[in-house]
């Protein structure tokens, strides 16, 4: 797969995570969470909750492991033993929807809520389970994608998605909550976006401050002011056309920011970023399994790559 020597390959999974120690590394099933040591692929421990996992995060000091399921109830583990910290289950005034989710650098959850004025983001507490808003939107039509976190920066990156009332057009911003995060002191930014543009996802581009886009088959490099489209290209083309492409699960850049890739249901892209070059192509040849998630492990040496037949760790041959 990808032209990189397989390390190792698991039964489904939606996702894949490697602790930042390289201790630990779990993928998700339909109904369980399966933990290895990542050094000798013992399994540690199987878990059973939440039910119908879907996002995983272990924390910045790899202390806890977050699990929350497509329902949206989260739960929290201690890593060295595995016990159960905290499980937070969205009600009817705490609506915890589903999609990526992320720690703080002080173990807070950085998640997204439903309210009545819109999606808004929040913190959460994983001992006690006491929220946070941080975001004050006043739109009901306000939708809130978490990206990623750009950690030479110490930023959260969000995608803003609203209709906006005068013209009923929907419009993107990007939306920064910059560590550390608590009561006292909690800095959002919003990012304007004067030249309307729309995009599926987004990462920003810490060593050369800018940020890419991806709009259908396009990617779209705008500078950090988000004033200026510096470049555009098409990576589906003649060469690799729309047929067994699918539609776009993920986007990720490699930590060193020399390689994104870009995970579509039926095939994963990667590109240099120097010049936006498609180098590696996979075509899934199974059309009754789909590409879900692939990302670049924080030490970018490797790649771990998750379908819905099975889960593939990957030594990152890019780096040569």
């Amino acid at each position: 797969m990808l032209q990189m020597n397989l390390i190792k390959k698991l039964k489904s999974s939606y996702e894949i995570r490697l602790s930042t120690d390289n201790r630990l590394i779990c993928h998700n099933m339909g109904t369980k969470t399966i933990v290895y040591n990542f050094n000798s692929w013992e399994k540690i421990i199987e878990l059973n909750k939440p039910k119908h996992p879907s996002q995983m995060r272990f924390s910045k000091n790899n202390d806890f492991l977050l699990i929350k399921s497509t329902t949206g109830t989260i739960c929290v583990y201690d890593t060295s033993n595995f016990q159960l910290v905290k499980t937070i289950h969205p009600t009817g005034s705490f609506k915890i929807i589903e999609g990526n989710v992320n720690f703080t650098q002080d173990n807070l959850i950085l998640d997204v809520i439903q309210t009545n004025n819109g999606q808004q983001i929040v913190s959460i507490n994983i001992n006690t389970g006491d929220h946070t808003i941080l975001t004050e939107f006043e739109n009901p039509f306000t939708f809130i994608d978490y990206n990623h976190f750009v950690q030479n920066m110490s930023f959260h990156l969000f995608t803003l998605n609203y209709v906006n009332n005068e013209t009923d057009y929907q419009e993107n911003k990007i939306i920064k909550v910059n560590e550390p995060i608590n009561k006292r002191s909690v800095s959002v930014e919003i990012i304007s976006n004067p030249q309307k543009l729309i995009w599926d996802s987004v990462i920003y581009d810490s060593f050369n401050d800018f940020y890419i886009l991806v709009d259908d088959y396009e990617i779209i490099v705008v500078d950090s002011a988000f004033k200026n489209v510096l470049k555009k290209k098409k990576f589906v083309n003649e060469d690799y056309p729309h047929e067994g492409t699918g539609y776009l699960w993920h986007i990720h850049i490699m930590n060193n920011c020399r390689f994104i890739v870009l995970t579509f249901s039926q095939s994963i892209f990667i590109l240099r970023n120097e010049d936006l070059k498609t180098i590696l192509v996979e075509k899934n040849p199974n059309l009754g399994h789909t590409f879900i998630f692939s990302e670049f492990t924080n030490d970018d040496q490797y790649l771990l790559v998750s379908t819905s037949e099975n889960g593939y760790v990957l030594e990152n041959s890019l780096l040569i």
